[in-house]
């Protein structure tokens, strides 16, 4: 019984001691691992700037779909930034809640749609004119994207929106957003 006991404490012993024992309590550090990747979050980003956007000389930027946008027109684009609530007034599940970041006329932000109680990750980005909003709202799973075209009426966005389920067109109808108290 001792001889048992000696050789279970040498075997832990060994086992706390073994420093490759399943990477525990220590970092392994590899040179082609990037800790600060996101899949998500760079699909998200490619979506909103898209891979091909440029800027030029004259400081008019040129995306995917050729639109061209001045430094002037970025700076006079509206202020959405901060914690919005949508109504999604075709769909069943129908609230989405969002917290946008806004870089000029350049959205990005996260949030969660209501489903049954619970809430479905979401990403969005998107793009600001004077008055108008473009965004795109993807969930973290179920393959949703929606795409919310809006304007900028007293404090609240108005406009609609479609609901994509893969590549195609799911739902489609109106939505507003008021911004939450802070």
């Amino acid at each position: 019984m001792k001889t048992k006991m000696v050789i279970l404490i040498l075997m832990i012993a060994a086992l706390l001691t073994f420093q490759a024992s399943a990477g525990c309590g220590r970092w392994v550090v590899r040179e082609n691992t990037d800790y600060l990747e996101d899949p998500l979050f760079n699909e998200a980003v490619e979506d909103s700037t898209g891979p091909n956007a440029t800027a030029n000389v004259a400081g008019k930027t040129n995306n995917d779909e050729g639109n061209v946008t001045t430094a002037e027109e970025k700076a006079n684009a509206i202020d959405i930034a901060g914690k919005w609530r949508f109504k999604l007034q075709s769909d069943p599940e129908g609230a989405l809640d969002l917290i946008l970041i806004q870089s000029n006329d350049r959205l990005q932000g996260y949030g969660t749609l209501a489903d049954r109680g619970s809430g479905i990750p979401a990403t969005a980005t998107g793009i600001i004119s004077k008055d108008a909003v473009s965004l795109d709202v993807k969930l973290s799973r179920d393959k949703k994207d929606y795409r919310l075209d809006l304007m900028l009426v007293n404090d609240t966005l108005e406009g609609s929106y479609e609901l994509y389920e893969g590549e195609r067109l799911a739902l489609k109808g109106n939505a507003t957003a008021n911004k939450a108290a802070a």
